[in-house]
């Protein structure tokens, strides 16, 4: 209750003074029923199927506020304070955060743009420069059944205490670079060993019909006590193409190595049952994506297919194979609605396991934004 008393106080704050100055109040909700169906294909052990209520499947509900102030001489600084919750129950995400999702201020001129604080980062479809759009098909990102999240290693989320900057653009083709001092509750400094700290360096280039990225990244795990000191790294290659008939063409590479893993989704039963914890552990491997949008019917078809192989520090292979469809329609350009729905099989095998954890997911939902 407290916490919700402060959210609501900070935020009508920012709202009055917003009449005198250039503040944008913002938001999203989203939020559906979604049917899940598990099998982790142990003896004994029997599948399970359950209806919910879901939030957040398509774009995580949230209520922000952004501005801009112009200093003249092509420069401007700007901020944003965004905050997420569920909107099936109204609680609050991101651990109770405030502004959790972002909480950032930038400046912008001649030179590009460097921001300050807490933001998604490259590799994700968050933000003002989740690059990460160019390459997700469904945007399905809290889905468990399928998703671009579950066909790669990345951490498709958010950092705090980061410095980021983006270049011009120069003939389609942009840079970007983000270090993070700090990304998690350990009691170490900003900026030491002691603390989990994350760098990433990647590109963007657009000509026409065409979009290409590059982003890599880098996970410095705290206290070098971590995967025996190693740090996790992904790279990630992909793009867009839209044919004449407004066919577009998504698809990506991913290549990661030493790579904390624990999004198991609904193969998550299948980990536990088998491995003992819903985590895969430290991962090297590859992830392959293919996917196509096609307007039709007034909205948008999509479809995927999906694969990732990957081994863990304890000689575990995994096979991951997803396959997911959905159908979006907006009935205004702040209101639609949206069906998905997928499989997906994970292949696990060791010297003492060789399980095929399985489960389908179907999810629909209204969209609105303000």
């Amino acid at each position: 209750m407290k916490k919700s008393l402060l959210t609501l106080a900070v935020l009508s704050g920012f709202a009055a003074a917003s009449m005198a100055a250039d503040v944008q109040v913002y938001g999203l909700i989203d939020t559906g029923l979604t049917y899940y169906h598990t099998d982790a294909d142990k003896a004994g052990v029997d599948s399970t199927d359950e209806l919910k209520m879901t939030t957040g499947q398509e774009f995580g509900p949230r209520f922000g506020l952004r501005g801009t102030e112009d200093l003249g001489n092509g420069y401007k600084v700007g901020f944003v304070l965004e905050n997420g919750f569920n909107s099936d129950d109204g609680q609050l995400t991101q651990s109770g955060k405030i502004f959790g999702r972002e909480s950032n201020v930038y400046v912008t001129g001649p030179f590009g743009e460097v921001r300050f604080g807490l933001m998604p980062v490259f590799g994700s479809t968050l933000g003002a420069n989740g690059l990460f759009r160019a390459i997700d098909v469904l945007y399905a990102n809290t889905t468990s059944a399928f998703g671009s999240g579950h066909a790669s290693a990345s951490k498709w989320t958010r950092v705090n205490n980061a410095i980021s900057y983006k270049t011009p653009t120069f003939a389609g083709l942009t840079g970007y670079a983000m270090y993070s001092m700090k990304n998690d509750s350990d009691d170490g400094a900003e900026n030491k060993t002691t603390s989990e700290r994350y760098a990433s360096l990647a590109a963007r280039y657009q000509n026409g019909a065409f979009e290409a990225i590059v982003v890599g990244d880098m996970t410095m795990y705290a206290g070098n006590d971590k995967n025996n000191g190693d740090d996790g790294m992904t790279w990630t290659v992909g793009g867009n193409y839209t044919f004449d008939n407004q066919l577009k063409v998504i698809a990506f590479v991913q290549w990661f190595k030493d790579q904390q893993l624990s999004r198991a989704g609904i193969i998550a039963d299948g980990l536990t049952q088998h491995l003992g914890a819903a985590t895969y552990g430290y991962v090297d491997g590859l992830g392959y994506s293919l996917g196509v949008n096609y307007p039709i019917g007034g909205g948008v078809a999509k479809a995927q297919v999906a694969y990732r192989d990957m081994e863990n520090q304890n000689d575990v292979d995994f096979k991951r194979l997803t396959l997911c469809a959905g159908y979006d329609y907006a009935f205004t350009k702040r209101t639609s609605v949206y069906l998905m729905g997928g499989w997906t099989q994970e292949k696990i095998e060791s010297a003492t396991i060789d399980a095929k954890p399985s489960g389908y997911e179907l999810t629909t939902g209204i969209l609105h934004r303000f």
